[in-house]
């Protein structure tokens, strides 16, 4: 196995794991549905379903069984169903893998199961002989870092957390920078120039009264 292998392999497991319990649980099972409806024979899946600790259990004798060959050789009549492991094993089974290991069960899953979703996005061609798979590794470690958010439930928006820097209050006395009144627009017709016998008493208005000034003092 190529070391670049190896790295992208790691990311996906690293990705997957850090997905909340019922969000790992939840995943793995749409990757298994999805194989199931894109391989020929579900003898295939099987395999993916044994290797993440599933078990059959027999549904005349309740015996449970690691493979449904066993259940055959025990009780070749009998109908059987799924035992699905629990999370702590699902964890310990992903995280006791081998790189090579995790490479030919979990990212060969998830191509088989996530095939639709990879083709209408462009993750790149799936790992086989013909292909490295580098492309569709990088897109799957980023679908399952984006499963990992928080996501937000029926009728709530999520925020990001605030960040946690403080900004510095401004006073404006020390600032330097002039303070500005706004005053309300003008009517425009009050911009019109003014009749001559109107400016005469307007500058009347603002000339000082000298005269009531003297008699104060």
């Amino acid at each position: 196995m190529k070391g670049k292998t190896k790295t992208l392999t790691e990311q996906v497991r690293k990705a997957l794991l850090a997905l909340p319990d019922t969000v790992l649980m939840k995943t793995l099972a749409e990757w298994l549905d999805g194989a199931d409806e894109h391989l020929q024979y579900l003898d295939w899946t099987d395999e993916y379903r044994y290797a993440l600790g599933y078990r059959v259990q027999s549904d005349k004798t309740e015996t449970i069984y690691a493979s449904f060959d066993e259940l055959a050789e025990r009780e070749s009549d009998a109908c059987a169903s799924w035992i699905v492991p629990n999370t702590e094993t699902v964890r310990a089974i992903l995280g006791n893998f081998s790189t090579e290991q995790f490479y030919h069960a979990i990212i060969d899953l998830a191509g088989n199961g996530l095939r639709d979703l990879a083709y209408e996005e462009s993750w790149g061609s799936l790992p086989s002989a013909a292909s490295d798979g580098y492309d569709f590794m990088r897109g799957l470690t980023v679908h399952l870092r984006y499963k990992a958010l928080p996501q937000p439930e029926l009728g709530r928006i999520f925020f990001p957390k605030p960040a946690t820097r403080k900004r510095k209050p401004m006073n404006p006395s020390n600032s330097g920078i002039p303070n500005w009144c706004l005053r309300p627009p003008r009517d425009p017709e009050s911009t019109a120039p003014l009749e001559p016998h109107m400016a005469a008493d307007m500058t009347k208005l603002e000339q000082p009264h000298t005269d009531e000034i003297a008699e104060e003092r």
